[in-house]
């Protein structure tokens, strides 16, 4: 029995001394996704290079930004304005504000310059610096959320819908984790923004109540390298507060080429900070990116079925337009990966139907959604334009991919109009000369082209703000009884 008990030992010995070593190296196959608690009612971590959502808490359910509403308003601003232009503060950009909300003691009459007022507005988080600059970009605030709203849906949001620059409470000013979660990618690849969110103070001057000056100071404590929230990691953010939303924070976090974007909403303990540090290391230390493997082979059946959806012809090649990056769970494999056309897009179609002032007046700004193709969408399709790529593992997106295509000469001269064929043969004709010559007609004639309509938009845009002014003073409404009474037309018209 001894003897036997001793073989036992020594194949257990055995086993344990050959196999022990090779468990090291068994790679995770299966996708699995970490998970935290949270206190946060919703919150959503997104990587900011594939568009992939890491984590989900209630991400698509209602709630009250605050403050992080600035972000947006920042985006806004910067699509509109240099940074050197002069903005000057009105009575009621200062004073049309709650009593004790977030300020920097800038009066009314005050002349800055936006570099200054974003600085206010995302260090500070100056309420009467988010109203100037929505009445400097837009006229009013009334007017400047419609242009949020407008980059909101640009950007992809489909559960937002803002009512101030500023973030202060209202029950039509709501949002979701995930939207604000696109906001912040949107606001991590804008270089002005993050040159400004890299300040971690900023001196005001020129002011009537603080003549020597007013230096503001970085409110997002994770920055702050004398803060017990600090982490190296978040190079800019966004912190909100009120009563009615509790604690909202919006962070950009970098850790060497990962780049990684987390929202938290309705942190009424305040555990916003503890929650946002969870978020950041299950991303970073839980998630990884990965190259698209055999992309040869996914990019010819990409090919095929863009034939089949009659995105391209037979004869045509397609190419990534650059690196495909997914972001999937430590060592997962690739095992099972899907893709999906996404439909690019498009100018939205004016409602002629509508009255004088909403069929030609209506804002020039516009966008629409980007949403997973069908055959009946694609007539939508611009010409020539190839939808946006996404991968799916389990349903799940984990990445998105550009695409071009090298299409084939004789299709193309097939598919040209007889004006152009002859224009061809004419040019085939006339040599290199004449090839030069149109060359430098077209680059000359596009340039003064483009210029002429950088001038006409901008006199457009003057005269729409005047008109628009105008008809409203003469119906006796404000721009958000006009606008109240536009939803009520389109609401009757849907029924």
């Amino acid at each position: 029995m001894r003897n036997k008990g001793r073989i036992v030992y020594s194949i257990l010995c055995f086993l344990l001394f050959f196999l022990l070593p090779l468990s090291d190296s068994i790679k995770v196959y299966a996708a699995t996704w970490g998970s935290v608690e949270l206190t946060g009612e919703s919150a959503v971590l997104m990587d900011a290079d594939t568009g992939a959502i890491l984590f989900s808490k209630n991400g698509e359910e209602k709630g009250y930004p605050a403050s992080i509403t600035k972000v947006l308003t920042a985006l806004v601003v910067l699509d509109h304005c240099n940074l050197d232009e002069k903005v000057t503060f009105s009575h009621d950009a200062v004073y049309n504000v709650d009593a004790g909300s977030s300020n920097a003691q800038i009066e009314a009459g005050d002349v800055l310059t936006v570099n200054d007022c974003l600085h206010a507005l995302l260090l500070k988080s100056a309420n009467e610096s988010a109203n100037a600059l929505a009445e400097h970009v837009a006229g009013s605030r009334e007017a400047f959320a419609e242009m949020m709203n407008v980059k909101a849906k640009e950007l992809g949001c489909t559960g937002s819908h803002f009512d101030n620059p500023s973030g202060l409470f209202s029950e039509n000013h709501y949002t979701t984790a995930k939207d604000m979660a696109l906001i912040a990618v949107a606001a991590f690849h804008n270089e002005k923004f993050l040159d400004i969110e890299k300040n971690l103070r900023h001196t005001l001057n020129g002011l009537q109540r603080l003549p020597e000056g007013n230096t503001i100071y970085m409110e997002h404590k994770m920055m702050l390298p004398d803060s017990r929230f600090y982490d190296k990691r978040v190079v800019a953010g966004k912190t909100g507060f009120t009563k009615n939303s509790g604690n909202t924070l919006l962070t950009l976090a970098k850790e060497g080429d990962r780049r990684l974007v987390t929202v938290v909403l309705g942190d009424k303990t305040p555990y916003h900070y503890i929650d946002t540090k969870a978020l950041l290391d299950l991303g970073f230390l839980e998630t990884e990116q990965q190259e698209l493997e055999d992309s040869a082979n996914y990019l010819e059946r990409i090919r095929l079925e863009a034939v089949k959806q009659g995105y391209i012809t037979a004869e045509d090649k397609l190419h990534f337009s650059g690196k495909v990056l997914l972001s999937l769970p430590k060592e997962a494999s690739q095992e099972g990966l899907e893709f999906q056309f996404l439909l690019p897009k498009t100018e939205e179609t004016e409602d002629t139907s509508a009255d004088d002032m909403t069929a030609n007046e209506e804002s020039p700004t516009t966008g629409a959604d980007a949403s997973v193709s069908s055959g009946s969408s694609i007539r939508r399709l611009k010409e020539n334009a190839l939808p946006e790529l996404v991968f799916l593992l389990d349903g799940r997106m984990v990445g998105k991919a550009s695409l071009y295509k090298e299409q084939n000469i004789r299709v193309m001269f097939e598919e040209a109009s007889p004006k152009t064929k002859a224009a061809f043969f004419a040019v085939t004709i006339s040599g290199v000369t004449v090839i030069i010559a149109i060359l430098a007609f077209l680059f000359g004639g596009g340039a003064l082209y483009g210029a002429k309509n950088i001038v006409d938009e901008r006199k457009r845009r003057k005269k729409w703000k005047e008109r628009r002014k105008k008809r409203l003073e003469e119906m006796k409404i404000s721009e958000e009884e006009f606008r109240k009474l536009m939803e009520e037309r389109k609401k009757r018209k849907k029924h």
